[in-house]
């Protein structure tokens, strides 16, 4: 099972930025992604979010991501699409019935939410995967003035979510070698096959949290004024990124 949040070295424009750029690009594409009302050009965002991580050399690494939330959003097409009533009719669910009416405003409705999700959502794969783990929380630190403790906290969280991904696949596995079948497609099925796993996933990740905790301590986290043995410099390039972002934003303002 591969980790879905982790970062990819590699030497692209995009690894390059800086990483408040970076987050300054993920609420660039919240903030346009909400201006609009209509799918197309909403849809343009995300096709420019895939241009990035492509140039970027991770869209191998991200396409399951966005994979999974085009299918999430495919659940919410079809639960918005039918609550919504007004507007003209375009066509029935069941042809030649009465029943799963669907309108242009519900259709136009539950496409706008669905790709505005895919949109800004897919933005958190592809900053985590071209910024060090490191330099996010240098950034939040120093520049954002968050506490070090909460900033490690959640990059914490974020680097977890790998290992918990490599672990349940490990118990998934030894699982199966001892007959246990967990290859099955009914969902009900699925959410059983859950319950087996949580209790060593709860054992191991417990574990881990001792083993970090020790190893803080021993390395005396918290224990006076931080330093760091680098700096991060915002570059010309961030400058043109940024000028391009806020002037994308007050373009989409004036639309």
């Amino acid at each position: 099972m591969p980790a879905m949040i982790e970062y990819i070295q590699k030497d692209s424009f995009f690894h390059r930025l800086h990483p408040i750029t970076k987050i300054l690009w993920t609420f660039g594409v919240l903030i346009i992604s909400f201006v609009f009302s209509s799918p197309l050009p909403i849809f343009i965002i995300l096709l420019s979010n895939i241009l990035i991580a492509a140039a970027s050399g991770i869209i191998k690494e991200v396409f399951p991501a966005i994979k999974a939330l085009f299918l999430f959003s495919l659940l919410l097409i079809a639960f918005q699409i039918f609550f919504v009533s007004d507007g003209n009719t375009l066509f029935y669910a069941i042809p030649f019935t009465d029943i799963g009416r669907i309108t242009d405003i519900g259709l136009n409705l539950s496409l706008v939410m669905s790709f505005r999700m895919v949109a800004t959502v897919s933005t958190i794969p592809i900053l985590m995967m071209t910024t060090p783990m490191t330099d996010l929380v240098v950034v939040l630190v120093e520049k954002l003035k968050i506490p070090f403790k909460y900033a490690f906290m959640f990059i914490t969280a974020l680097r977890f979510i790998p290992t918990l991904l490599g672990e349940i696949e490990q118990i998934l596995q030894a699982q199966m070698s001892r007959g246990y079948n967990s290859d099955t497609k009914n969902p009900f099925k699925k959410m059983i096959i859950v319950i087996p796993l949580a209790i060593p996933l709860l054992v191991s990740s417990i574990k881990k949290t001792e083993k970090m905790a020790i190893s803080m301590e021993a390395r005396g986290f918290a224990s006076g004024p931080r330093s760091y043995y680098r700096k991060i410099v915002m570059r010309k390039a961030d400058y043109a990124a940024l000028f391009t972002l806020v002037t994308a934003i007050f373009v989409t303002m004036l639309l």
